[in-house]
């Protein structure tokens, strides 16, 4: 405690303390062959506004060291995956914009790695691996309560549409944050999801 405190210094008041452990024992579960297509966005959800709040700065606290804490485009926590941190008890120091206002979020999603065309089965194995994920962080016992992913939410790219592969397709509808909802069963019948650029992010419809 009084190490963490010390090397917080920099930091103000009001930075906020997370234990790496807790991320480290989350992320290890995406190591399973099953579940080879998902990643966890660690993130500050801005409660009134619905947005990720801003980190201001952040590092990572591990034996006496400030290591650099990388932060994405879309304000989202980069931590490496690394046994010694867990085992030295590293802690996260963060500071946020609006700081009162924000809430830790966690979410799952599918890795896009500029795939623009999705079969049915693409769809179908990526739920699959959600529901998979999702059941064992519920714990051992506890699968059956947690709620069963329905399809999946593409967030397109700016001035980005999708189609179906079908002949004469139109676009599909997205919502005003740029969503497209789809399941399974709304594939033509050998028609693939094509999208004009990749989409930005896949997570789940529940």
């Amino acid at each position: 405690m009084l190490l963490a405190a010390s090397l917080a210094l920099p930091f103000s008041a009001s930075a906020l303390t997370l234990d790496y452990k807790g991320f480290y024992d989350r992320m290890d579960k995406l190591y399973e062959p099953d579940v080879n297509r998902m990643k966890l966005v660690f993130y500050f959800n801005h409660r009134k506004q619905h947005r990720p709040c801003r980190i201001d700065d952040g590092a990572i606290l591990s034996h006496g060291k400030r290591l650099p804490l990388l932060i994405g485009d879309d304000q989202q926590l980069l931590l490496p995956f690394d046994r010694s941190l867990r085992e030295s008890s590293a802690v996260i120091r963060v500071e946020l914009e609006n700081e009162n206002q924000c809430d830790f979020a966690m979410q799952l999603q599918a890795e896009v790695l500029d795939k623009t065309h999705y079969s049915a089965e693409d769809v179908a194995d990526i739920q699959l691996q959600m529901n998979t994920l999702m059941r064992a962080y519920a714990g051992i016992g506890f699968g059956w309560l947690q709620p069963e992913v329905k399809g999946l939410t593409f967030t397109l790219s700016s001035h980005s549409n999708a189609r179906f592969s079908t002949p004469g397709a139109e676009a599909l509808v997205v919502d005003d944050n740029g969503r497209l909802t789809l399941t399974v069963d709304q594939f033509p019948a050998g028609a693939e999801l094509v999208f004009s650029q990749a989409p930005h992010s896949i997570s789940p419809l529940m």
